[in-house]
C-alpha cells in the first residue's frame, strides 16, 4: 500500500508539472498572439500607407518565430535539457522585452546599465522574457495615468545585479509570501504563471529573483545572475 501511494504521489507531481508547463507555454503564446493581433489591427487601418503597412506585418512575422522560439526554449527547460548560452548585449534585450508589449497606457520607462556595453552569458530568448513578464506585470497593475518603470543593472565582482521597480500599487500583502508560486495572482484576469516562469528561467542560470517593496512604494524585482 505505502509503495503504491508514493507511485501515485509521483504520478500526480509528474501530472501537476505537465500542466503547469502547458500552461506556461499557452500563457507565452498568448503575449505572442496579443501583439501579433494588435499589429494586423494597426496593418488593416494602414493599408494604404504601404511603409507602414509593411512595418506591421514585420512585426507579426517577428512576432511568430519569437513565438516558436520561446515555446520550444520553455520546453527544453522543462525536459531538463541545458540552456543555450550565448553572450548577448543586456541593453538590447531589455529594448527588445520592451517594444513587444501591447501598452493599453502611456508608460514612462527609464533604463540605466553600468556599463553600458553590459554583456550576460545567456539563453536570450528565455532572459527577454523575464523582463516582458516582470515589464506586463507593471503595466497591468497601473490604476490610472503617469505609470513608470524604471530599470537598473549593473555588474559586481562576481554578479551582474538587475532591478525592476515601478510606482504603481505595489505588491498585495494577500500574495506576497506566495508571489512566484503558479496560479498565485492577485489580478481578475492573471493566470499567475508569468512570475513562476521567470524564477525558474532565473535560477536555471544559477541566478535569484525576490520582490520587495520599491522605493516609490509599488513593486520592485530583484535579480541577480553569475558573470560569465
Amino acid at each position: 500500500m505505502e509503495k503504491e501511494g508514493h507511485e501515485a504521489a509521483c504520478c500526480a507531481a509528474r501530472l501537476a508539472a505537465a500542466g503547469a508547463v502547458g500552461a506556461s507555454v499557452a500563457h507565452e503564446l498568448r503575449n505572442a498572439l496579443a501583439v501579433a493581433e494588435s499589429s494586423l489591427y494597426l496593418a488593416q487601418r494602414d493599408l494604404d500607407d504601404r511603409p507602414r503597412l509593411l512595418r506591421h506585418l514585420d512585426r507579426v512575422t517577428c512576432e511568430i518565430r519569437k513565438a516558436h522560439e520561446v515555446i520550444g526554449s520553455v520546453l527544453g527547460l522543462a525536459r531538463g535539457e541545458p540552456l543555450r548560452r550565448e553572450a548577448a548585449h543586456l541593453g538590447r534585450l531589455i529594448e527588445s522585452a520592451r517594444h513587444a508589449l501591447v501598452l493599453r497606457t502611456a508608460v514612462r520607462f527609464e533604463v540605466a546599465v553600468a556599463p553600458a556595453d553590459l554583456t550576460l552569458l545567456c539563453d536570450p530568448i528565455l532572459l527577454e522574457r523575464v523582463f516582458s513578464n516582470l515589464y506586463l506585470n507593471a503595466i497591468e497593475a497601473f490604476e490610472g495615468p503617469g505609470g513608470e518603470i524604471v530599470t537598473r543593472a549593473w555588474r559586481g565582482d562576481e554578479r551582474t545585479h538587475l532591478e525592476i521597480e515601478d510606482n504603481g500599487p505595489g505588491v498585495p500583502p494577500c500574495v506576497a509570501a506566495h508571489l512566484f508560486e503558479p496560479l498565485v495572482t492577485a489580478k481578475v484576469k492573471g493566470t499567475g504563471l508569468g512570475l513562476a516562469l521567470s524564477r525558474v528561467i532565473v535560477e536555471a542560470h544559477g541566478g535569484e529573483i525576490t520582490a520587495t517593496a520599491g522605493r516609490c512604494g509599488g513593486a520592485a524585482f530583484r535579480m541577480w545572475l553569475p558573470n560569465a
